[in-house]
């Protein structure tokens, strides 16, 4: 046997082992071990833009009358300055900085402007799908821990390989993740799914701190707690950092909506190229975001017809199945166009077909 047919064959029963069915769902007890300097100096630099950006807000709109024409130009650039001080913060720090941009991108809902101002939301909505991201050969040890991909990506890819082709650039990036796409020996796409390199160690370094500062404001506030919020929000991110159970999540929403094929489509996972850490699922091609009325209306599609469609199946998945999908945002939930009865007649509206592509974190 020559060697790199042995280094395959290696490579091969190290991934059966990595992908026993008793540890499949095993979800993690705890982060790994905190690294407090790394944790301190990433608040260090959310504070003080913090502080500078309340500064700014003092200052810009001192001795201005509120609701005059004045304040409320000032009152905007503060606003455009805050949102692109918020955005740099997450371009910087990644993970749970890049969620909570997410979150800010995602709550404004019905409340308009009265809720989170629009500069936040234009600046911030990039985060749902276009994160920082790293290079290719950064996460290809993640993505050799369970798939065999040989000498790649020093070396192309060859038959003997798992994959044919990925791309070196990925489609999309969020908090956690970036997504590739693959195509495996058969000729199938696939997205590729891979977490951060070091993602783990630094949401452990930063819920360290979020815990020692929401002890302090505990004994500061006169018992007002809010490490419950801290500590929710750690048990539901080590559980999104497993994706294993994303897969099975994923399966099980397949399953609970399949009688809604093909208005609603939930991509099939490939369980054996995939890992605690690494996502591999069917490639959806044609998606559009259900926060785009203009590209749905392109696409052929009635607004009113896509939007009544994501508000039954998502209430069907609460109301009957009692399953909350806990993070829809425009990068999770998509809409593509399909044929109406696979029928061509001229001037007849095309079908919306939901995509739902996250399934990271529910709540039952």
């Amino acid at each position: 046997m020559s060697s790199s047919a042995h280094d395959l064959t290696s490579e091969r029963a190290a991934k059966v082992r990595r992908l026993a069915p008793a540890a499949e769902d095993e979800v993690p007890a705890t982060l790994p071990a905190p690294d407090l300097m790394l944790g301190m100096s990433r608040s260090m630099v959310t504070m003080m833009q913090f502080n500078e950006q309340k500064q700014d807000y003092m200052t810009s709109l001192a001795n201005l009358e509120e609701h005059s024409t004045d304040y409320k130009a000032a009152l905007h650039c503060c606003h455009c300055r805050g949102a692109e001080r918020c955005a740099n913060v997450a371009r910087l720090q990644g993970g749970l900085y890049v969620k909570a941009a997410q979150f800010l991108a995602s709550i404004r809902g019905g409340t308009g402007d009265r809720g989170i101002p629009k500069p936040y939301i234009d600046f911030l909505s990039t985060f749902t799908d276009n994160a920082p991201h790293k290079r290719i050969d950064e996460v290809s040890p993640l993505l050799k821990e369970c798939m065999c991909l040989g000498s790649w990506p020093q070396q192309p890819l060859d038959e003997a390989c798992d994959l044919r082709h990925i791309a070196s650039e990925p489609i999309a990036s969020g908090s956690l993740a970036q997504v590739h796409v693959a195509e495996l020996q058969d000729g199938s796409k696939v997205a590729v799914k891979v977490q951060y390199p070091n993602l783990q160690t630094e949401m452990a370094s930063d819920f360290a701190v979020f815990r020692t500062m929401g002890a302090q404001i505990k004994q500061m506030a006169a018992g007002y707690d809010v490490m419950w919020l801290v500590e929710d929000f750690e048990r539901n991110m080590i559980r999104e950092l497993n994706f294993c159970l994303e897969a099975t999540s994923g399966e099980e929403t397949a399953r609970q909506l399949a009688h809604l094929a093909p208005s609603v489509h939930v991509p099939k996972v490939l369980r054996r190229f995939s890992s605690s850490r690494v996502l591999v699922t069917e490639y959806c091609e044609g998606l559009i975001k259900a926060t785009d009325p203009v590209a749905l209306q392109a696409a052929g599609l009635d607004v009113q017809e896509c939007a009544e469609l994501v508000c039954n199946t998502f209430a069907e998945m609460i109301f009957f199945h009692g399953r909350v999908h806990a993070d829809p945002h425009a990068g999770n939930i998509y809409l593509r166009a399909i044929d109406a009865n696979d029928r061509h007649e001229p001037g007849l509206l095309r079908r919306p077909q939901l995509v739902i592509l996250d399934h990271g974190l529910y709540h039952d």
